[in-house]
């Protein structure tokens, strides 16, 4: 019938699980697909993948670790001089991982999974450099999360009559707690909402 044809009766299994691997959030009935399965493409990122891991690995426990572990004494005794002076040592070596890490991520292994599955839209991030605001900012640094705040978050609250500003607000505040979640979970930090107060702090500026 053609009832039959459109969603959500064309979900099956098979579909299903080619978006659950897939590097998006959003469901479609039919994604993108490229034509082949670019071999020297797919070396080149597993090479990309290890060396930068490896990389990151290095940092943290050469680096980082021993500042983390100098930097107890100072935090024990309140010392805010020591404390400051650590902060800024561990700074060059968290920011080399930081970038690194969203390389590894949103270039290479998201590539890998789109070129393995020969997913064809490739658009991960935009130019996140070049933004002015932290509202840019965070539209342009992580495309599929923004895809899915914007299709399943802002636009129904749009649609129930809220305001831009408060959709915007409510849009900033789930993905925070997404992020909380992302980091609170593997460090263990619950006690803690870190992540979700830093984005928070950000909603003023």
């Amino acid at each position: 019938t053609e009832e039959a044809l459109h969603y959500p009766h064309t979900v099956s299994a098979r579909r299903l699980l080619y978006f659950s691997v897939a590097p998006t959030l959003c469901y479609q009935e039919a994604f993108p697909r490229s034509p082949r399965v670019r071999i020297a493409y797919l070396i080149s990122l597993l090479g990309r993948l290890l060396l930068l891991s490896g990389f990151i690995v290095f940092v943290c426990v050469q680096i980082i670790e021993p500042l983390l572990r100098n930097s107890a004494d100072a935090v024990a005794s309140y010392d805010a001089r020591r404390i400051v002076e650590r902060l800024l040592r561990l700074a060059l070596p968290v920011t080399y991982v930081w970038i690194s890490g969203f390389y590894v991520f949103f270039h290479v292994w998201l590539n890998l999974l789109a070129e393995l599955l020969r997913f064809g839209d490739r658009q991960f991030y935009k130019a996140w450099w070049n933004a002015v605001t932290f509202d840019e900012y965070w539209r342009l640094w992580n495309m599929p999360v923004h895809h899915w705040i914007v299709r399943h978050v802002y636009f129904p609250a749009l649609r129930a009559g809220r305001s831009k500003t408060t959709c915007g607000i409510l849009a900033f505040t789930v993905s925070a707690v997404f992020h909380e979640v992302v980091i609170a979970l593997p460090l263990r930090s619950v006690h803690m909402p870190i992540a979700f107060l830093a984005m928070m702090a950000q909603v003023p500026l």
